[in-house]
């Protein structure tokens, strides 16, 4: 009976550690859901960010309240102005149990009439025990860290 019950509780873990998306699929899927999340009101990013990173994005809302804040551009494009290309791409650069450092590549497009440049930013995710991934940090495609821009910047 005790086999039986431990089989069960093993297979429900399993389930749920399967329900979590790997971080290259999780890096795409919050790219696409979520691109105004350093411009927009957090709230609907805050289940899927740190508690540190979700508080300093509430602090930077605050801040600009719905203006330009302390990052004076996209961090996605590194750029006021621009478009992101095709093809973006996503890759695992480092991957421990608690951290992972995900890069989106992708050739940034500033006019048609220029040629495109290839850019990378980087999402830092970090899962706590058997939670999933959420975004700690953002490293713009310029090397700037919005964790340390924000809370540098904080009044």
């Amino acid at each position: 009976m005790k086999f039986g019950f431990n089989l069960v509780i093993l297979l429900f873990v399993g389930k749920v550690f399967a329900g979590c998306a790997e971080p290259t699929d999780w890096a795409r899927a919050f790219y696409s859901a979520n691109y105004s999340f350093y411009s927009a009101a957090p709230d609907s990013v805050l289940s899927v960010t740190t508690p540190e990173f979700g508080a300093l994005l509430k602090k930077e809302w605050a801040y600009s309240q719905g203006e330009v804040g302390h990052l004076q551009y996209n961090p996605w494009l590194g750029a006021q102005d621009g478009d992101i290309g095709k093809p973006v791409h996503f890759a695992i650069e480092t991957e421990t149990s608690s951290l992972a450092v995900v890069s989106m590549s992708y050739p940034f497009v500033l006019a048609p009439s220029h040629p495109a440049k290839p850019h990378t930013a980087h999402l830092i995710l970090h899962k706590a025990g058997h939670a999933c991934w959420r975004l700690h940090d953002f490293i713009t495609p310029l090397g700037d860290s919005l964790s340390y821009v924000y809370s540098a910047g904080q009044p």
